[in-house]
């Protein structure tokens, strides 16, 4: 199943003719458009863009899918105001990201949870989260539990404890300094790797990463270490555990933070009750 995100970096990017300005457009990061480009080209199995140095342009193919992607972005936006325009019931706006959806909460946000009551799914990376909470566009925020002093958002609960581990390519060593891939600013106040690696001759950050399954296949390309959830590394015969500049393992929360306006009217309805009790998440 293609995501409504993946449909956006692909449309904006064909649109602006570059994945940087399709970033900036949808407030991602670089990284993020690209790997979901690279993902839904392996979907369809065909190229869709042709890099070039000032930018990208579409393959035959790609013209193919901008023309379907166009209508149903149309048809998305239609819809989103015909939402708006029901009288008698107000959506109710979940943000999540598309890892967390598709490995974790499809269990929990079931079609007939959405249509009880009457929600809207947004999904995105955690800097398009933190866009839509710092705007108050969205009502409940399902993701790692890295926004708990937000000011317009309140920490609910936590629906389960990810942890995370330092991983490499296996068969592979790295000679110092090993080169590591570390998370945005965004993650800092959950764990400050930037702390973790000053004056640290053992490591050397060569990039900037916003999530776990793009940094996944950078290592399984041999390319370097990264923090991944345990199921990931678990799951792939590629990758293995290994030293890196924190010791032990990193807990990853999955939190539920409400937007305080909407507090009681969704305690209320027991929405959040809902989404606790339904379904294990596995």
């Amino acid at each position: 199943m293609i995501n409504n995100t993946t449909v956006y970096c692909f449309y904006y990017s064909a649109k602006f003719s570059s994945f940087s300005k399709a970033a900036s457009f949808l407030k991602m990061t670089q990284p993020s458009v690209s790997s979901s480009i690279i993902a839904l080209e392996k979907k369809i199995g065909a190229k869709l863009f042709e890099r070039e140095s000032r930018g990208v342009r579409l393959t035959d193919r790609g013209h193919e899918i901008y023309k379907k992607a166009e209508d149903v972005i149309m048809s998305m936006n239609e819809l989103e105001s015909a939402l708006q325009q029901v009288n008698r019931k107000s959506v109710i706006k979940i943000a999540t990201q598309p890892r967390l959806y598709e490995k974790y909460l499809s269990a929990k946000l079931t079609n007939d949870f959405i249509e009880e009551f009457f929600v809207q799914i947004n999904t995105g990376e955690l800097a398009t989260i933190k866009g839509w909470m710092d705007s108050g566009e969205v009502d409940v925020v399902i993701t790692e539990g890295i926004f708990d002093d937000h000011p317009i958002f309140e920490h609910f609960t936590e629906l389960d404890n990810l942890k995370f581990f330092w991983a490499k390519k296996i068969g592979i060593e790295f000679a110092t300094p090993v080169p590591t891939f570390v998370h945005s600013d965004i993650w800092n106040h959950w764990h400050d790797l930037s702390v973790c690696m000053y004056n640290n001759p053992e490591f050397k950050k060569i990039m900037v990463i916003d999530t776990p399954d793009f940094s996944c296949k950078l290592i399984e390309r041999g390319m370097g270490i990264g923090l991944l959830p345990e199921q990931i590394i678990l799951n792939n015969e590629n990758i293995e555990k290994c030293a890196g500049p924190t010791a032990g393992d990193i807990n990853g929360p999955i939190a539920i933070y409400v937007n305080q306006e909407r507090k009681l009217e969704l305690q209320k309805i027991g929405l959040i009750e809902k989404i606790i009790s339904t379904g294990d998440g596995r």
